[in-house]
């Protein structure tokens, strides 16, 4: 399984988290910037150049604005999610 590392330690925005993200899966410029998006492109594929299976490990939870800490909690549910419906991805949030 592929291993995709995202230090979070100095994101300030909900985009810094986006940027990150798509650039670890090398996803398209016009890639929604949405939970209903990344469903689609992570689940659905033919969308980012990286495709399952991955784990993503985000760390820096501890050092990310309430809002943008609460958007990676809930993506790394998200992620849960898609696990818990048998898809190949798996989500770590570190502190």
């Amino acid at each position: 399984m592929k291993k995709l590392t995202l230090d979070g330690s100095n994101w300030k925005t909900n985009d810094d988290f986006y940027d990150a993200f798509f650039k670890a899966v090398a996803a398209p410029s016009w890639h929604g910037r949405n939970f209903n998006a990344l469903r689609d492109s992570i689940i659905t594929g033919g969308v980012n150049q990286v495709e399952l299976p991955y784990t993503i490990r985000i760390s820096g939870l501890d050092r990310m604005p309430t809002q943008v800490r609460e958007l990676v909690k809930d993506f790394c549910r998200l992620i849960a999610e898609f696990r818990s419906k048998g898809y190949e991805v798996d989500a770590v949030c570190e502190r």
